[in-house]
């Protein structure tokens, strides 16, 4: 596979999920070996795990006092659509914006302007098995020709536990959008969070049923963001994944602690084991 970056020039604007602050930003095209990269106030910032600095309900990067945040839904669309070189640049804002709480207008909008460059994709090819776990959730890789992820989970009252995979089929995860539960949206925002959260950019879970009027968009769909969110979360390791990732209930934490232990390890052990949180 080449790598790929845009024909021009993307802006998407809209809220923060969090901040609650209005946000611009510009997708530039950039060369082959350019990576994914942020640029806010001046500073370039790597989408890569070195630069995260907390994955509280979302992944935030930062370089020199510089912040960005909820970059997770466009990576993930940025990985599924193979587009390796950009510069996203923040013209308003430090929070990409939310849009509708999925990855489907970043897609809408990407999918069409892809332009291959004639380099090839840098490959992280998984030999054997390697797994990180915490106190109850974990995430494994194992070998595989090409690429897929799956996720495990529940949503309290209305699935029990269910399974998802993206194997290539983007329609899989593009359309799920960002969810809490509606008994603690009081505490997030007593956080400084979800300040910009509404039923226009996220599902609210209430006992048995969601406050959206349109309801969900596929009895599942809280357990497929989880899954765009680790497809998300696995581009920041700055290489693409040859094998299978299963995540049973990982977050934004367990995420990065394994792209991190990934990154880091040379495959002495078989798997790491530590207790952290998973939001």
């Amino acid at each position: 596979m080449r790598q790929g970056t845009v024909l021009y020039p993307v802006e998407f604007k809209g809220i923060g999920l969090h901040s609650g602050e209005f946000a611009r930003i510009v997708l530039h095209p950039e060369k082959a070996g350019t990576g994914i990269r942020f640029l806010a106030k001046g500073v370039y910032i790597p989408a890569n795990y070195r630069y995260v600095l907390h994955t509280d309900h979302a992944t935030l990067l930062g370089k020199e006092g510089v912040k960005v945040s909820t970059v997770e839904h466009l990576l993930a669309v940025l990985y599924i659509l193979g587009l390796d070189n950009l510069t996203v640049e923040f013209l308003e804002g430090s929070e990409v914006p939310i849009l509708d709480g999925s990855g489907y207008h970043f897609y809408k909008v990407l999918k069409d302007i892809r332009l291959e460059l004639e380099e090839e994709v840098r490959v992280f090819e998984i030999k054997e098995v390697f797994e990180v776990k915490n106190c109850k959730a974990y995430i494994r890789v194992e070998p595989y020709e090409g690429f897929c992820a799956l996720y495990r989970g529940y949503v309290k009252g209305l699935l029990e536990e269910g399974t998802v995979q993206y194997c290539g089929n983007v329609k899989d995860v593009v359309f799920a959008r960002t969810f809490c539960y509606e008994e603690d949206v009081g505490f997030l925002r007593s956080r400084g969070l979800a300040k910009g959260g509404s039923l226009k950019n996220a599902v609210v879970i209430g006992k048995g049923y969601v406050h959206n009027p349109e309801g969900l968009r596929s009895k599942d769909e809280p357990i497929r963001h989880k899954l765009l969110d680790l497809l998300g979360d696995l581009s920041l390791l700055g290489i693409r994944i040859r094998g299978r990732v299963f995540s049973h209930m990982g977050g934004h934490t367990l995420n990065y602690a394994f792209v991190k232990s990934l990154a880091e390890s040379s495959f002495s052990t078989s798997s790491t084991s530590s207790c952290v949180s998973t939001p």
